[in-house]
């Protein structure tokens, strides 16, 4: 099952030029099975967009994408708005343990070292060993940032995930993340997140980037 899980729209992101019908459309033309959208801070634009999933009776999950003083975290599984501009990354671990969900650091890498040199080496491996997965393949990132993803992730022992992080509607779809089972709830989302049998790709569409290159294979 391939789910795009880092879309944003115009309802939440202002960032974005995505309407949410649109959104699921072109989601459905480019092939997908389902999108997550993953707005900044806010959950509106995530409960809108899944609403008229349903109407065309294609998923469409939720998300939010909440910045925290560590960098961007993608969470699935806390279906409210962020506290603030800023979130704490340490109040935010604690929300998701006690709501049970899943935290996954955006674009962990544009480049390579980034947690490390933006957090200090002692601040990226305690990061590093909170989290559930890492953004491996992040369709606004570089090739060249995704790879120091991958390498990041397989160093940690963590599972990749792929979103295409769209804010225009061309980008649907570049990147996603194939999941070995099929998922038609949030709930089922997150407990596939927690189980580890996924793996981030690229659209084999997209800038002649192949889907199974540098991916982690199905456990």
């Amino acid at each position: 099952m391939k789910i795009d899980l880092h879309v944003h729209t115009t309802v939440s992101s202002p960032c974005s030029l995505i309407d949410p019908e649109r959104a699921v459309v072109v989601a459905m033309a480019a092939g997908l099975d389902g999108i997550c959208v993953t707005e900044h801070d806010e959950i509106e634009g995530a409960e809108v967009t899944s609403a008229l999933g349903r109407k065309f009776g294609f998923p469409v999950f939720r998300g939010i994408e909440i910045y925290t003083e560590l960098g961007d975290m993608l969470v699935y599984g806390l279906y409210r708005d962020a506290p603030g501009w800023k979130t704490s990354f340490e109040e935010l671990l604690e929300a998701c343990r006690r709501a049970g969900a899943v935290i996954v650091p955006a674009h962990s890498c544009r480049v390579t070292g980034e947690l490390e040199r933006v957090h200090g080496a002692e601040r990226a491996d305690w990061l590093l060993r909170n989290v559930d997965a890492l953004e491996t393949h992040n369709g606004g990132c570089t090739p060249q940032g995704n790879a120091a993803g991958l390498e990041l992730a397989g160093r940690y022992g963590l599972v990749g995930t792929g979103g295409s992080d769209s804010h225009h509607e061309f980008q649907i779809g570049r990147c996603f993340t194939v999941f070995k089972d099929s998922i038609q709830s949030d709930e089922a989302l997150v407990a596939a997140l927690r189980g580890g049998r996924f793996r981030g790709a690229y659209n084999s569409g997209t800038d002649g980037l192949k889907e199974n290159g540098s991916c982690i294979a199905f456990s």
